[in-house]
């Protein structure tokens, strides 16, 4: 009996497609590779995995290509999973465990996709329906961001909600495939407003795409139209997500009162985002309201570390935010704790420099010039550059005369 299909859908996919088939190869019972027209080694990396092949005229349409990798399996469920993705051990057993649900027609996962270094934001996640009961009736809509939910749900059927993770590995395309897809996907977006004007979900990729254009303008447009249209018809989260983008936006356009009022309303639609709080610490910091910034950075940790009992939807890099937490209490005139938070820098990266010089200036102000210039040694010790630490030593040495 085969009770799990993996169905893929890909072109020219030779570089990932095996580490995708390494990952599920070992759990799933059958694996379907629908290629719309590869020219490299693609089809030879799937048959080497035993992979059943089919060949699909591309027709411009991403739920085209999907129905048809479907219509090919035989599982009782499927998994729908693209070749710049994987599932590690632990979540495959997950995934098997789910599927013995008997009350259940769908399941979601959450889509992880890791940022590049000097990001503050190291993961984004989002949640998609990703397994699902095999059904005649049940198939994607879309020609672009294709959805198999509404299907599901227009046959009453129940969604498990899950913690099952696939990781995404989106940040290895370069950026000129980048800009090739975002303007492909601009095209088959533009079509899908033709034919669905009042769709938020179609506006809201709209307004993404746009931005990944670099096209401002019109993603706030877009944005906005998703939020003005939206009746409940789409999850919440992605209206949260509009407000975000809307935020960031107003923020490179220096205007603070959008960028807050946006920056607000996130908590209303997706509590589990902590970069709304972040925003906010931002312009409070630019404000020099550095109490303000405290509270707003200390609630977005807490968002961060899961401790508001939601798992959250981006993973923020925890060291900078305790550097950048201890700074503004530094600047507030609270240098105890302001070291604590440093030091808590350190516990999640130990090879940063900048939090023993900052740790050091601590120390100089409460007068501990020897404990001072070891901090500045340390930081010097990880990165000799430093100008600050150099020039700290030298203060703390003449203060010692």
């Amino acid at each position: 009996m085969i009770q799990l299909s993996a169905c893929l859908i890909v072109k020219n996919e030779a570089f990932l497609l095996p580490y995708c088939l390494d990952s599920i190869g070992a759990f799933v019972d059958e694996i379907i590779v629908v290629d719309t027209g590869s020219t490299d080694e693609t089809i030879k990396i799937a048959n080497k995995y035993k992979a059943k092949v089919s060949q699909f005229p591309w027709t411009e349409d991403f739920s085209a290509a999907r129905n048809h990798s479907i219509s090919c399996a035989r599982g009782e469920w499927i998994l729908y999973i693209d070749a710049d993705e994987a599932i590690d051990r632990v979540n495959a057993g997950k995934i098997h465990d789910a599927i013995k649900r008997k009350d259940i027609m769908g399941i979601t996962v959450r889509q992880c996709i890791p940022q590049r270094i000097n990001n503050i934001a190291t993961a984004y996640y989002s949640e998609y329906c990703r397994i699902f009961r095999r059904h005649k009736d049940v198939r994607f809509k879309g020609k672009i961001h294709e959805q198999i939910l509404p299907s599901i749900e227009r046959l009453g059927g129940k969604v498990l909600r899950t913690d099952i993770v696939f990781n995404h590995w989106a940040y290895g395309i370069n950026e000129e495939k980048k800009r090739r897809r975002a303007e492909r996907n601009l095209r088959y977006l533009l079509d899908e407003v033709e034919n669905a004007p009042y769709d938020p979900f179609v506006y809201f990729n709209l307004g993404i795409t746009y931005c990944e254009l670099g096209k401002k303008d019109a993603a706030i447009c877009s944005l906005q139209r998703t939020i003005d249209l939206y009746t409940g018809n789409i999850k919440r989260e992605l209206i949260g997500q509009a407000h975000l983008w809307l935020a960031k936006l107003y923020l490179e356009l220096d205007n603070f009162t959008k960028t807050e009022y946006h920056a607000r309303m996130v908590s209303s639609y997706d509590p589990a985002n902590p970069l709304s709080a972040y925003i906010l610490a931002t312009i409070a910091v630019v404000k020099e309201q550095y109490k303000t910034a405290i509270e707003h950075l200390e609630h977005a940790i807490q968002i961060s570390k899961g401790e508001t009992g939601l798992l959250p939807s981006v993973e923020m890099d925890l060291a900078q935010m305790y550097l950048e937490l201890g700074s503004c209490r530094s600047a507030s005139g609270d240098t105890l704790d302001a070291e604590k938070d440093f030091v808590r820098s350190l516990e999640y990266n130990p090879s940063g420099a900048l939090p023993y010089v900052l740790l050091g200036n601590c120390r100089f102000l409460d007068g501990d010039k020897k404990e001072a210039e070891k901090m500045y040694e340390r930081a010097l010790a990880i990165d000799s550059s430093l100008v600050n630490a150099s020039h700290g030593i030298e203060l703390c040495r003449a203060n010692k005369k």
